[in-house]
C-alpha cells in the first residue's frame, strides 16, 4: 500500500510541475539582436516563478518508499523531481546549471566526438513546404483511426513540436515551416512513440510508467529517433540536428552564447544556430556567462542507446510498456 500511495502522489505532483519554465519569453526580440551583432550575449526572460513549487518540494520531500524493486525506483524519482524543482527555483540564478546537470547529466568526450563525425556527413535539403492545413488534417485523421482522444494545438516555441500529455495536445511550433517527410517523421517521432509510451503506461498499475521512470528520457527521445531511423526518414538534416544539439550543450558548459552561435554558424544555417545555440543556454539570464541547460545531448545519446539495445537482440516490445529507460527492461518483470 505504502508504495502505491507514494506512486499516486509523485503523478499528482508531476501534473503540477508545468513545462513552460525554461522558455524565455523574449527570444524573438533577442534573436533579431543578435543577428544584427554576431557577438550579442541575450538577456532572458522567463514567466514569474510559480508561488507553490515551494510548497510542492516540501511534500515531495516528505515522501517515503520501500526498498522493493519499484520502491528504490520511486526513491530515484523523488530525487529527481527535486532537482527539476532546483532548476525551477534556480532559473536566471548562476545554480541552475548544477541542477540541470544533476536531472539530465552531460555530454561525455566520446559523444562530443560521435557529434562532430555526424557534423561532416553532407546534409539533402531537399523538400516540399507542407501547408499548415494539410498537417493539421493528417495528424488529426491520424488519431482518429488510432482512436486518440489528442488534440493539435499552435505556439510559439523553441521546439519543432512537442506532446503535452497533461492535456493531451500534439503542440507544433506556429513559426516553423514542415515538409511532407517532417510530417510523416512527426507521426513516428511523437506520435509513434510518445504518445504510444504514454497511452500504454496508463494501463499499466503503476502510475509511474505514464509521468515517466528515473531518467528515462534519452530511452524516450532515442526511441522515436531510432524510429524515424528505422522507418528511412532520419535524414542527414536532422541526424546532424541532433548532433548540433550535443555539441550546443558541450560548449555552452564552456563559453558564452556568442562562442556557441559562431561556432555552429560552421555547420548550420543563421536560423538553426540560433535555436540550438537558445536551447543550450536556456535557464539562464545572462548568456555571457558558462553554462545552460544540458537536456538536448539525450537525443543522439538514447539514440545510440536505443540502437545498441535493437541490435543486440533486445526486446523492444518492452520499451512500449510506458515510459520507462532500456536500464528498467530487466526490472519489468519483478514490477
Amino acid at each position: 500500500m505504502l508504495i502505491k500511495k507514494v506512486d499516486r502522489d509523485l503523478a499528482r505532483i508531476v501534473k503540477k510541475i508545468g513545462n513552460s519554465h525554461f522558455n524565455p519569453i523574449n527570444a524573438k526580440d533577442e534573436m533579431i539582436k543578435t543577428f544584427n551583432d554576431n557577438n550579442y550575449n541575450p538577456k532572458l526572460k522567463y514567466l514569474p516563478q510559480n508561488k507553490n513549487i515551494e510548497s510542492i518540494d516540501k511534500k515531495l520531500l516528505a515522501l517515503r518508499t520501500d526498498n522493493s524493486v519499484f520502491g528504490m525506483l520511486l526513491k530515484k524519482k523523488i530525487i529527481e523531481l527535486h532537482n527539476i524543482f532546483l532548476m525551477i527555483k534556480n532559473t536566471g540564478k548562476e545554480g541552475f546549471t548544477e541542477y540541470s546537470i544533476k536531472v539530465y547529466g552531460a555530454p561525455k568526450p566520446e559523444l562530443v566526438n560521435e557529434a562532430r563525425k555526424i557534423l561532416k556527413i553532407d546534409e539533402e535539403e531537399v523538400w516540399t513546404k507542407y501547408s499548415r492545413l494539410s498537417m493539421t488534417k493528417a495528424f488529426s485523421d491520424h488519431f482518429k483511426i488510432n482512436k486518440l482522444d489528442w488534440k493539435i494545438k499552435e505556439k510559439e516555441m523553441v521546439a519543432g513540436a512537442a506532446i503535452d500529455s497533461k492535456r493531451k495536445s500534439l503542440i507544433i511550433n506556429k513559426n516553423k515551416d514542415f515538409s511532407e517527410n517532417d510530417v510523416k517523421r512527426l507521426m513516428i517521432h511523437e506520435i509513434g512513440t510518445h504518445v504510444t509510451r504514454f497511452e500504454n503506461g496508463k494501463k499499466q498499475k503503476h502510475k509511474m510508467f505514464s509521468f515517466g521512470f528515473p531518467g528515462y528520457l534519452d530511452t524516450e527521445e532515442g526511441l522515436a529517433a531510432y524510429n524515424e531511423y528505422r522507418a528511412g526518414l532520419l535524414s542527414p538534416k536532422i541526424l546532424r540536428m541532433y548532433a548540433g544539439r550535443v555539441l550546443a550543450n558541450d560548449m555552452a558548459l564552456k563559453s558564452s552564447f556568442s562562442v556557441v552561435y559562431n561556432t555552429l554558424l560552421e555547420h548550420f544555417t543563421r536560423y538553426d544556430a540560433w535555436t540550438l545555440a537558445l536551447r543550450s543556454k536556456r535557464g539562464l539570464s545572462d548568456t555571457s556567462k558558462k553554462g545552460g541547460f544540458t537536456k538536448d545531448h539525450l537525443y543522439l545519446k538514447g539514440f545510440l542507446k536505443v540502437k545498441d539495445f535493437a541490435e543486440k537482440g533486445g526486446d523492444m516490445k518492452k520499451l512500449y510498456t510506458g515510459k520507462i529507460g532500456v536500464e528498467h527492461v530487466p526490472y519489468l518483470e519483478d514490477i
